[in-house]
């Protein structure tokens, strides 16, 4: 039996290398494969999903001062702030909308929204729970929030007491949802209601 010659040592030196790297090109396509499979999983809404639950559904609200805010009486003048608001939430279910359950669920035991003005805090209230199902098409809750004791900065007050003479002051009103995102809404002072927006929590 004649003996190996360098070229055909060669040859199969050259061969177990292709090998080796096409053993490793296929290793490193399925490990992509399977983190494509998991992250296309954990954004599937599985294992409860609330985030996407929720944005099948069409959100606006609408606020009106009960007492507390008055621009001249209250805004324009040296002291703390005690304002009381009515908040309606209203929700919209598209046919075919919701989770996997069908319906969409807001508010609840621990749940408040917040009002705010350009980022300063005026009250909160406890939102009571509604779930609207797809053959129901819509739903409302009506909250009350209110605050004590509030300070205000003296700019804020000047320019909210100015937007609410001209009928153009908008408050911000926030609910939390489940998933961890939070429903963001901002309304005209006794206006009808304006759309909300579904925003994710900042950290």
């Amino acid at each position: 039996m004649g003996s190996r010659s360098p070229r055909d040592d060669g040859r199969r030196a050259a061969a177990r290398a292709a090998g080796v790297a096409a053993a490793l090109i296929a290793g490193s396509l399925f490990c992509l494969f399977i983190a494509l499979v998991v992250q296309s999983t954990s954004t599937s809404g599985g294992g409860g999903g609330g985030v996407r639950e929720e944005r099948g559904a069409v959100y606006s609200a609408a606020v009106a001062v009960v007492s507390g805010l008055h621009p001249s009486n209250d805004l324009l003048h040296i002291g703390t702030l005690f304002p009381v608001f009515n908040l309606t939430v209203h929700v919209e279910v598209p046919p075919g909308g919701g989770g996997k359950a069908g319906g969409v669920c807001l508010g609840g035991h621990s749940v408040a929204a917040i009002v705010s003005y350009d980022g300063a805090f005026l009250g909160e209230g406890s939102v009571g729970r509604i779930c609207v199902e797809p053959q129901q098409q819509e739903g409302a809750v009506a909250a009350t929030a209110w605050g004590r004791d509030v300070w205000m900065p003296w700019v804020l007050r000047k320019r909210l007491a100015e937007e609410m003479e001209r009928g153009e002051a908008e408050l911000d009103v926030a609910v939390p949802m489940r998933g961890g995102d939070v429903l963001v809404c901002k309304a005209k002072i006794g206006g009808d209601l304006s759309p909300c927006t579904l925003e994710e929590a900042s950290n």
